[in-house]
């Protein structure tokens, strides 16, 4: 894992860890992103959007760019104090949804097709133009890209260890059958066209 600073919900400064796992399961290799808080750390990358945003980006414009959005996941995972006990700790992870900034996808040139639509239909709707894109074009360092908690999906505790072996945090007492070490994840496409609505 590597040390990463990051700005906090109040603009403090943080420190939290992040790692990055192939999941080799599938035919194509995925990269999974785990952005790691740990009670040493006193924060999380859960009450911090806005740095969780950038050290996502820095990671995939460093790490992995030009690698397809659509291969790539991105989960937290946060260490607390066990329940019940109070002593020892556990950990919890969350899955979370990677979003394109449109607009800064268009600004830099990025293949698109922009549509404006006409009068009545900007009358009626509110919606100024339409953008389509190939989602093989978005990729690590393409443009910004954002996270939101809103839709997030919450690992058992199976996946959540599974995922804590991945990245070295525990040692597997066995190891894992392949049924075992794949993940579920949040629906993927894979060589589509994507569009947007902008008002």
């Amino acid at each position: 894992m590597q040390q990463v600073f990051y700005p906090g919900h109040a603009g403090e400064p943080c420190v939290g860890e992040y790692a990055i796992a192939l999941d080799r399961t599938d035919m194509i290799a995925r990269a999974d992103i785990v952005l790691v808080s740990l009670l040493s750390h006193m924060a999380s990358f859960h009450s911090s959007g806005f740095g969780r945003d950038i050290v996502l980006n820095r990671i995939l414009a460093n790490d992995l760019q030009g690698a397809r959005l659509n291969w790539i996941r991105l989960f937290l995972l946060t260490e607390t104090y066990a329940s019940g006990s109070g002593q020892g700790s556990e950990f919890h992870a969350t899955e979370v949804r990677i979003k394109l900034d449109t607009d800064d996808f268009i600004a830099r040139g990025n293949p698109c097709t922009v549509r404006r639509r006409n009068f009545l239909s900007r009358l009626f709707t509110g919606i100024s133009q339409e953008v389509s894109y190939w989602n093989g074009h978005v990729v690590g360092g393409c443009a910004r890209f954002s996270t939101s908690i809103e839709n997030l999906r919450l690992l058992d505790q199976t996946e959540t260890e599974t995922l804590c072996t991945r990245i070295g945090l525990r040692t597997p007492a066995a190891k894992p059958s392949p049924a075992s070490t794949k993940t579920n994840s949040l629906p993927v496409t894979h060589n589509t066209w994507s569009s947007s609505s902008y008002h």
